[in-house]
C-alpha cells in the first residue's frame, strides 16, 4: 500500500514535457558537430557543451567553439563539471587535463605524462579528483598526481589500509565482490546490504542496513561519485543509490517506480548549489540535499541521452546525432491543450471552459482530466467559430458559421426558429454573430440582421459585419468597414473625418463610460461619442480579443497578449505594462482569443490553447546583461581613446528579441539613450573616469543594470602641470591678441575710408566711362548729320533719345541696386541711338527668361552698359559687314541668374592688336572700371558675381566675343 502511494506521489511530481516543439541547434546554428557528450553551466551562468570537436560556449546569442588552437589537449572533450571557485573542469582521453574559467583555458600534465580516460569525478568543497582505467588524480600543485589504488571491477577508490580494517572487523575477505568508497576524510565499504563507515585513521564508527535491490550485484554499474556536498551516488542500470557522509544515511531510488524505467545504459549524476541532478535517456530527476526527489522531467529519448536544468529552470537535452534541444523555462511551466488544432474561441462561463475549434466543434475542459472534451460536432466541415457567450437573457451561446447552439441545463441545443427556412441553417456562412438587446436575441447570418423571439425578423441587409455590443443603450456593430449604429431598424455609421473609422473592426468591448474597438492593424480606439482616442501604443497590431481587469485592458493580438494601464489622464498615451510572448510559453505569437482569471491566462491560437500563470516568478526574473570584456575597468590611452568600441550581451537563452537598451556614461550624461545595437562606440572621450551603464527591459518590464568603469588617461598636454602652462601662455596670447586686434581695427577703419573713397571716385568714373566723350561726340555728330540733311524728323527723334538716356544715366548711377526692368529700359535706349548712328550697321535683341520677375529681381546699377558700349565700339565698328549684339537673361534658381552679352564682331584678340598697332594707341578704361567694380561688389557680400570674357574664335568658328556674368545675391 505504502508503494502504491509513493508511486502515486512520483507520478504526481512528473512533468511530461510535449508542448511546444525544442528549440533545436545543430551544426547549422554554429554547433562544430551534433555529437554531444555532456552538458554544464559555468558560474557565471554560460552554458558549455563537450562535443568530439571541442568545447563550446553558448551566450544566449551565438555558439564558441575552443579547440586545440586554444590551447584544449584534445578536441574530443566528453565529461564536465564545474566547482566552487568558478572553474569549469574539461576531461579527455590526453596526458593533460584542465579547466577553463573566464574564457581562458588552464591544462595540467598527469602524472609521469601518462595518457588516462576520466570516467568519475570525486568532488568535495575544496578538492576535485577524478578517476580513470588506471588510477585515481588530484590536482597537487601543477600536476594532476596519483591518489589511492583503483579497483575496475567495482569501478571505485579503496586504501589497502581499509581493506585491514575490514578484516579486523570480520566483514571481509578477498573472496568477497565488495563496494569501497571514499569521501574526504571518511571512507565507506558495501557488503552484501550493510553499509560499513570508517574515519580516516580506518577505525570503525558505524554499520546501517542499505535498501538495494536483491540482485543488486548482478546489475551493471553505471557510474558512481561524490558530490561536493558529501553526497556519495552510487548508480546501477535500473537505480540510484544515495550515501550521506554527514548523516550516516543512505536511500535508493528505482528508475522503475519514478519514471518507468527498467534499465537504462547511460547515467549522469551532478551535484549544483542546491540540487542533484540525475540524467538518463528520456527523463530528469531532481532531488534535494535531504534526498527527497523535487520533480521530474520527461521528454523524447531520442533527443535526450542526457539532460540538464540549469539555474534559471531552462532544460537542455542532449544526445550523439541530433544536436542540443532547448525547452524554455517558460514551456516547462506552462500547460497545453487541444495541439495541433486551430482553436479560434475560448470562454469560461458559470465555471465551464468551453473552445471553439475550427471545422471541428466545441469543447468543454474535464477538470478531473485536465483535458477538453467534445461536446458539439459542427453540421458541416468548413465551419468557422465566432463566438462564445452568456447573454443577458441567461442563455450560453455557441455561434459558428456552420449552425449555433444554445446551453439548457445540462444539454446543448441547435438553435432554432419556427418560420426560418432550412437554407437558413445551411447557407455559407450562416451564422456570425448574437446579441440579447432590448428583449429580442439579435443575429447575424449571412449578410443579414435578424431579430428574434420565437420567430424571426428580417432587419437589414449588410455584409462583412462580425462583432457587435450594448453601448449607452445602443446597440453597435463592427465589420470590415468601420463602426455602425443600429436605430430604428437602420444601420448608421459614424460621421468623423478620423481615418481610424474607416479601419476594419476586429473585436469590441463596452462598458458605461466607454466603447472598445479593437481593429485589424491599428491596435485599439475609445469611441464614446464626444471623441475618438487611439491607444497609440497599440498602433500596430491586429486586436482579437479586449478584456478589461480594472484599470487595465488585457489585448489579444497577432503579436502575442499585452497588458495596457488605462490611464484615465492621458488615455493617448496609456502604456503596454506587460506582453507573453511563444518565448513565454504560448503555443504562438498570433492570438486568436483569450482568457484571464486570477493568475491564469489562457491563450488560444491556431495550434491549440496555452495555459500560463502570469504571476510565476519565471516571468519576474531580470534579464541579465554582460560586458565582453574581462576587465572591470578599461584603460584607454593614447590614440586608443580615439575610438572606444565597447560591446554588451544579454545572456538570455529564449528571449533576445524583446529586450530593449539604454546606456548613459556618468558624469557626463544624465540622461538615458536607447540604443539598437550591443556595440557602443565613443570618440575623444575627455580625459577622466566614467561609468558607463547599460540598462535591459523586457517585456514584463524587469529591469536590470550593468556597469563597465572607463578611465580615460590623458596625454602630457592635458596634465594638470602642462594646463597651468598653458593658461599663463593663454593670457599672454590674449593680451597680444587685444594689441593686435587694436591694430587691425584702426587698419581696417584706415581700409574702410579708402574703400569708400575708392567707390566714390569709381562710380564717378564709371559714370564718365559710360558716358564718355567719345559717344557724345559721335552722339552730336550724328544729330548734326540728320540736321544737316534736313532730315528734321530723324535728328528729333535721335535727340529725344539721347536726352532720355542722359537722364537714366545720370539716374541710375546714384543707385546702387535697379530691377532687371529698368536695366532693360536703359540697354535699349543706349542701343538705339547706336543704331540709329550706325544705321542699318547695327542689330540687337535682349532676351529676358520668362520665370524671371523683372520687377523684383535686382542687379547692380550701371553693370551692363559698358559691356554692351564695348561690344558696339570694339567689336562691331571695326568690322565692314552687318553686326549684332545679343543680351540674354537666364534664371538659374532663387536670387540667380546668368547675362550673357555677345557680339559678332572682330573679337577680342584683334581688337587687342589692332589697339596695340594703332598710332592713336586709344583704349577705353570702361573694363578696367568694370572689373574693379566688381572686386569691390565682392567685398561688400552682398553679390557674388563670376566674370568671363571669351573670344569666339575659341569656343568655335564664329567670330566675335562673348561676356559672361553669374549674379548671386545672398542678402541685401
Amino acid at each position: 500500500m505504502i508503494q502504491k502511494i509513493i508511486f502515486v506521489l512520483f507520478i504526481f511530481l512528473c512533468n511530461k514535457i510535449a508542448a511546444q516543439e525544442p528549440i533545436h541547434y545543430t551544426t547549422k546554428q554554429g554547433l562544430p558537430s551534433n555529437h554531444i557528450y555532456d552538458i554544464a553551466e559555468d558560474a557565471n551562468g554560460f552554458m558549455w557543451f563537450a562535443t568530439n570537436r571541442g568545447l563550446v560556449k553558448y551566450n544566449g546569442e551565438k555558439f564558441k567553439t575552443f579547440t586545440i588552437k586554444d590551447g584544449l589537449p584534445n578536441n574530443d572533450t566528453w565529461l564536465l563539471q564545474a566547482d566552487l571557485q568558478g572553474r569549469l573542469w574539461y576531461f579527455s582521453i590526453s596526458n593533460y587535463q584542465g579547466y577553463i574559467k573566464n574564457d581562458s583555458i588552464y591544462k595540467f600534465p598527469v602524472q609521469d605524462k601518462r595518457v588516462i580516460t576520466p570516467r568519475i569525478i570525486f568532488q568535495s568543497k575544496k578538492e576535485l579528483w577524478i578517476n580513470s582505467d588506471n588510477g585515481n588524480y588530484k590536482k597537487i600543485n601543477d600536476t594532476l598526481k596519483t591518489v589511492g589504488n583503483y579497483n575496475r571491477k567495482s569501478q571505485h577508490l579503496y586504501f589497502d589500509d581499509l581493506k585491514k580494517a575490514m578484516k579486523n572487523h570480520g566483514s571481509f575477505t578477498d573472496k568477497d565482490t565488495n563496494i569501497m568508497h571514499i569521501a574526504e576524510n571518511e571512507h565507506a565499504v558495501l557488503k552484501g546490504k550493510n553499509l560499513f563507515f570508517f574515519d580516516s585513521l580506518f577505525q570503525f564508527i558505524k554499520k546501517i542496513k542499505v535498501d538495494l535491490p536483491t540482485n543488486y550485484r548482478n546489475r551493471k554499474i553505471s557510474n558512481v561519485g561524490l558530490l561536493y556536498n558529501q553526497i556519495y551516488y552510487y548508480g546501477i542500470d535500473s537505480g540510484v543509490l544515495f550515501i550521506n557522509f554527514k548523516t550516516k544515511t543512505t536511500k535508493f531510488f528505482s528508475f522503475k517506480e519514478l519514471v518507468n524505467v527498467v534499465s537504462t545504459k547511460y547515467f549522469r549524476a551532478k551535484g549544483l548549489a542546491d540540487e542533484i541532478q540525475i540524467s538518463i535517456p528520456g527523463h530528469l530527476l531532481i532531488f534535494d540535499f535531504t534526498l527527497k526527489l523535487k520533480k521530474t522531467y520527461s521528454f523524447p529519448k531520442e533527443l535526450s541521452r542526457i539532460s540538464h536544468r540549469d539555474s534559471k529552470g531552462n532544460i537542455w537535452l542532449a544526445d550523439f546525432t541530433n544536436g542540443i534541444s532547448l525547452i524554455p523555462n517558460t514551456q516547462v511551466h506552462a500547460n497545453y491543450y487541444l495541439q495541433n488544432k486551430k482553436v479560434q474561441k475560448i470562454n469560461k462561463i458559470d465555471g465551464d471552459f468551453y473552445a471553439g475549434v475550427n471545422d471541428v466543434g466545441f469543447y468543454k475542459l474535464d477538470e478531473s482530466l485536465n483535458a477538453f472534451q467534445k461536446k458539439m460536432n459542427l453540421t458541416r466541415q468548413n465551419g468557422e467559430i465566432y463566438q462564445i457567450e452568456k447573454l443577458k437573457n441567461h442563455k450560453t451561446y455557441f455561434v459558428s458559421s456552420s449552425g449555433s447552439f444554445f446551453k439548457k441545463e445540462n444539454s446543448y441545443q441547435p438553435l432554432l426558429f419556427k418560420n426560418a427556412p432550412q437554407s437558413f441553417y445551411t447557407s455559407t456562412g450562416s451564422f456570425k454573430n448574437s446579441i440579447f438587446f432590448d428583449n429580442q436575441l439579435y443575429l447575424i447570418n449571412g449578410g443579414t440582421i435578424f431579430k428574434a423571439t420565437k420567430n424571426l425578423k428580417k432587419v437589414i441587409n449588410k455584409e462583412a459585419l462580425l462583432h457587435s455590443a450594448i453601448y449607452k443603450n445602443q446597440l453597435y456593430y463592427g465589420g470590415a468597414d468601420g463602426l455602425f449604429v443600429l436605430k430604428n431598424d437602420s444601420l448608421y455609421k459614424q460621421k468623423s473625418q478620423n481615418e481610424i473609422l474607416q479601419v476594419s473592426i476586429s473585436s469590441l468591448l463596452a462598458n458605461k463610460d466607454n466603447l472598445f474597438v479593437g481593429t485589424d492593424g491599428r491596435g485599439v480606439y475609445i469611441y464614446n461619442r464626444n471623441e475618438i482616442i487611439q491607444l497609440k501604443n497599440t498602433d500596430g497590431f491586429s486586436i482579437q480579443k479586449i478584456i478589461q481587469k480594472e484599470n487595465t485592458l488585457w489585448l489579444a493580438t497577432n503579436k502575442g497578449v499585452h497588458k495596457v494601464t488605462f490611464d484615465t489622464s492621458d488615455v493617448r498615451n496609456s502604456k503596454i505594462i506587460n506582453s507573453f510572448y511563444e518565448s513565454d510559453g504560448l503555443l504562438q505569437n498570433n492570438t486568436n482569443d483569450m482568457y484571464v482569471e486570477d493568475s491564469l491566462l489562457y491563450a488560444a491560437s491556431d495550434v491549440g490553447i496555452a495555459k500560463v500563470n502570469i504571476k510565476n516568478t519565471v516571468y519576474k526574473q531580470q534579464p541579465k546583461l554582460y560586458f565582453k570584456t574581462k576587465k572591470d575597468t578599461l584603460t584607454y590611452a593614447n590614440k586608443t581613446r580615439e575610438n572606444i568600441s565597447i560591446t554588451f550581451g544579454l545572456q538570455d537563452y529564449t528571449n533576445q528579441e524583446y529586450v530593449n537598451y539604454q546606456y548613459r556614461v556618468l558624469p557626463t550624461q544624465q540622461n538615458w539613450t536607447k540604443t539598437q545595437t550591443k556595440i557602443l562606440n565613443f570618440s575623444n572621450l575627455s580625459p577622466g573616469f566614467y561609468q558607463l551603464e547599460v540598462k535591459a527591459t523586457d517585456q514584463h518590464f524587469n529591469q536590470t543594470i550593468a556597469t563597465q568603469y572607463i578611465n580615460v588617461i590623458p596625454e602630457w598636454w592635458q596634465t594638470t602641470t602642462a594646463k597651468i602652462g598653458f593658461g599663463v601662455f593663454a593670457i599672454l596670447g590674449f593680451l597680444g591678441f587685444i594689441k593686435i586686434l587694436k591694430s587691425r581695427i584702426q587698419e581696417k577703419e584706415e581700409a574702410k575710408a579708402q574703400l569708400d573713397k575708392k567707390i566714390a571716385g569709381l562710380e564717378l568714373q564709371a559714370l564718365r566711362s559710360q558716358m564718355n566723350p567719345h559717344f557724345v561726340h559721335n552722339s552730336l555728330n550724328a544729330i548734326q548729320y540728320y540736321i544737316q540733311r534736313n532730315e528734321v524728323e530723324l535728328s528729333e527723334k535721335y535727340l529725344v533719345k539721347f536726352s532720355k538716356l542722359v537722364r537714366l544715366f545720370f539716374e541710375y548711377s546714384r543707385k546702387q541696386h535697379i530691377s532687371i526692368k529698368d536695366e532693360v529700359m536703359l540697354l535699349n535706349n543706349y542701343l538705339q541711338i547706336e543704331k540709329l548712328r550706325f544705321e542699318d550697321k547695327l542689330s540687337y535683341t535682349i532676351e529676358v527668361d520668362e520665370s524671371i520677375d523683372i520687377e523684383e529681381q535686382l542687379i547692380p546699377s550701371m553693370m551692363l552698359q559698358p559691356i554692351v558700349e564695348n561690344a558696339v565700339n570694339h567689336g562691331l565698328f571695326h568690322k565692314k559687314e552687318n553686326g549684332l549684339v545679343t543680351v540674354v537673361f537666364k534664371k538659374i534658381k532663387e536670387n540667380s541668374f546668368k547675362v550673357i552679352v555677345e557680339d559678332n564682331g572682330i573679337g577680342i584678340i584683334k581688337s587687342k592688336e589692332m589697339f596695340k598697332d594703332s598710332s592713336r594707341n586709344y583704349q577705353s578704361k570702361s573694363t578696367d572700371v568694370l572689373e574693379e567694380r566688381l572686386g569691390i561688389l565682392q567685398q561688400s557680400n552682398n553679390w557674388k558675381i563670376d566674370y568671363k570674357i571669351q573670344d569666339l574664335s575659341e569656343v568655335n568658328t564664329a567670330n566675335g566675343t562673348r561676356v559672361t556674368l553669374i549674379f548671386n545675391q545672398p542678402a541685401l
